[in-house]
């Protein structure tokens, strides 16, 4: 029982509104000391700071604060609203065109950022920005806006599968090939969507652009657009690995916003600067405590119990991944994404293996379905982060990111039914 009132216990302290950090190590403690005993000596502590600094000493994790500060630099340079306004010139003529271009912005987005906070607070506010432009409801842009950032932890190069490959030792470069086809779909089920919105709202169509002003444009996005074709051919090509392409990205990154568009001043740079460091420190936090409460759960034989009961439901691999999407799904309404990973990695590592699933194939699924937390209350923080850019009412953002939830979890369930869409390109490749 004791593994079961440390977890309610972490959950209660997270939705009273302690720090995931601050409350996943308080639990560890707990937990330590249930292990240990030791209470006025020093052994408990010396062990949660050993489970700790193993999991950060990691050189995987080197390329998360690198893609942070690719992000925030794309954001700050001028990047994002070059980008915004190619796409939406191919779509143009389209029935609410500008809700397409913001799915396809934020697609191409992904590959240069790898998280859906830096889509909302900078690729978002430009999105926002031009729909109310073109008078389209408020609702119906902060839900395309707030969806469309789930793609940037899916789409190659993902924190998040940074974060499990760390956990399941797995090869990063396999985990963001998998992920490629399940980010595609989820693009197309999102634009389909939109499609529908837009003719039930009676949505102008747009006007044909100019070849000319087309062409503008793509000169314009050109540069940043080949942002994640390097990254994926450098790693796949055996350039570099993914944590020397994240370095690369901040040098590209660097080299656009400074020598070709000149729109990142040394001011700029110096708080973008500053802030990937709390961004990371604060990550960093999370994922030592966090990590630390994982292998504590561990040495308390939580994995072990829930093998047991879970193969006492079913041994069906497709079962049991239903089972464990309703944990996924309830686990990513009050925790964070990244933490939550790798809390629940070690715990279910043990399932998968007991049942024959595929490691890849369960790690993009876990990942995916702990991303479209970010969608739902309480935690929700893209639509936290989307009222404060857009001042949109918070009660409308979860009215209107429903849909997009139901279309998310739609998806899920085709990924579990057909794990092909997403191992076969890491087969194709001759990666896994």
């Amino acid at each position: 029982m004791l593994p079961v009132i440390l977890t309610l216990a972490l959950i209660g302290l997270i939705m009273s509104g302690l720090m995931i950090a601050v409350a996943a190590g308080l639990a560890s403690i707990v937990g330590g000391l249930a292990l240990f005993g030791d209470p006025l000596g020093a052994r408990v502590p010396m062990m949660i700071s050993r489970f700790s600094i193993d999991r950060i000493d990691n050189f995987l994790l080197l390329a998360i604060p690198f893609f942070i500060l690719a992000g925030r630099l794309m954001n700050t340079g001028g990047v994002t609203v070059r980008l915004f306004d190619f796409v939406a010139a191919l779509v143009q003529p389209l029935r609410g065109g500008l809700g397409h271009a913001n799915v396809l912005a934020s697609f191409v987005f992904a590959g240069m950022s790898g998280s859906a906070t830096a889509d909302v607070v900078g690729l978002g506010a430009v999105e926002m920005k031009a729909m109310r432009a073109k008078n389209y409801p408020d609702a119906f842009s902060a839900g395309v806006t707030a969806a469309s950032s789930l793609l940037g932890p899916v789409i190659p190069p993902s924190i998040v599968l940074i974060a499990y490959a760390v956990q399941a030792e797995q090869s990063v470069a396999t985990l963001f090939l998998a992920a490629i086809v399940p980010g595609i779909l989820l693009a197309l089920a999102f634009m389909s969507w939109v499609a529908y919105q837009a003719h039930v709202q009676k949505m102008p169509e747009g006007s044909w652009p100019s070849a000319s002003e087309v062409g503008r444009k793509a000169v314009h996005a050109l540069l940043p657009m080949l942002t994640p074709g390097i990254i994926l051919t450098g790693i796949y090509g055996g350039v570099f690995t993914p944590t020397e392409a994240a370095a690369v990205a901040v040098l590209y990154a660097l080299l656009l916003t400074t020598l070709v568009y000149r729109e990142l001043t040394w001011r700029d740079l110096l708080e973008q600067l500053k802030g990937t460091a709390l961004d990371t420190a604060t990550l960093m936090f999370i994922i030592a405590m966090t990590s630390a409460f994982g292998v504590i759960m561990l040495r308390l034989g939580l994995p072990q119990a829930l093998v047991g009961l879970v193969v006492g439901i079913s041994s069906n691999p497709t079962i049991v991944m239903f089972l464990l999407l309703i944990v996924w799904l309830l686990v990513g309404c009050f925790m964070a994404q990244t933490p939550a990973i790798i809390i629940l990695t070690p715990i279910l590592m043990p399932i998968a293996s007991q049942i024959g699933l595929d490691m890849v194939h369960f790690g993009v699924v876990m990942a995916l379905a702990l991303t479209v937390g970010l969608l739902t209350p309480p935690v929700g923080m893209v639509l936290y982060a989307l009222k404060k850019v857009a001042d949109v009412p918070l009660g409308t953002l979860f009215r209107v990111s429903v849909p997009y939830v139901v279309i998310a979890v739609a998806v899920l369930c085709l990924l579990i039914l057909v794990p092909g869409l997403v191992t076969a390109l890491p087969y194709a490749f001759g990666l896994h």
